[in-house]
């Protein structure tokens, strides 16, 4: 009773994270090693107008989306937009002249349905890689839209 005892306190000391104890530098790196940029989306239209949210994952110095491990990027706005697709994969990436390109950029169109200001998100689950290692990331984004 006292080993599982102090196996036990043992898993919750590793499972838990503690401010003295360091992080997983791989998993420091891999959030280091890309950016993920919206430029392009249409910042601001009037109500019934179509717009597009862009999104492009560009891997940094060295780096680059695994083309065959999961991709999901997961779409939500506020009520006042309505979005054209809500899940994105590997498969809705922008046609490139390199169809194993590492850097997959999305464009979804969406339409205004209501005046005033309005937020598009996307929750990006992918893996990034280097020659070392490969990390499943998971990152939030919200772009403001202002509907006239």
């Amino acid at each position: 009773m006292r080993m599982l005892s102090a196996l036990l306190a043992a898993a919750l000391w590793l499972a838990v994270p503690t401010p003295g104890r360091a992080a997983d530098p791989i998993a420091e790196e891999a959030a280091r090693s890309y950016r993920v940029e919206t430029g392009g989306t249409t910042g601001a239209l009037a109500k019934g107008a179509t717009g597009k949210l862009v999104l492009a994952i560009v891997p940094l110095s060295g780096t680059h989306v695994h083309p065959e491990a999961p991709l999901e990027i997961a779409l939500t706005a506020t009520a006042g937009v309505a979005l054209s697709k809500a899940v994105l994969g590997h498969a809705d990436a922008q046609a490139r002249k390199d169809p194993k390109a590492e850097a997959p950029r999305f464009e979804v169109p969406f339409t205004a349905t209501a005046a005033g200001a309005q937020e598009l998100r996307a929750r990006l689950d992918f893996y990034i890689c280097s020659d070392r290692w490969c990390v499943k990331q998971t990152r939030d984004v919200a772009v403001a839209i202002d509907v006239k």
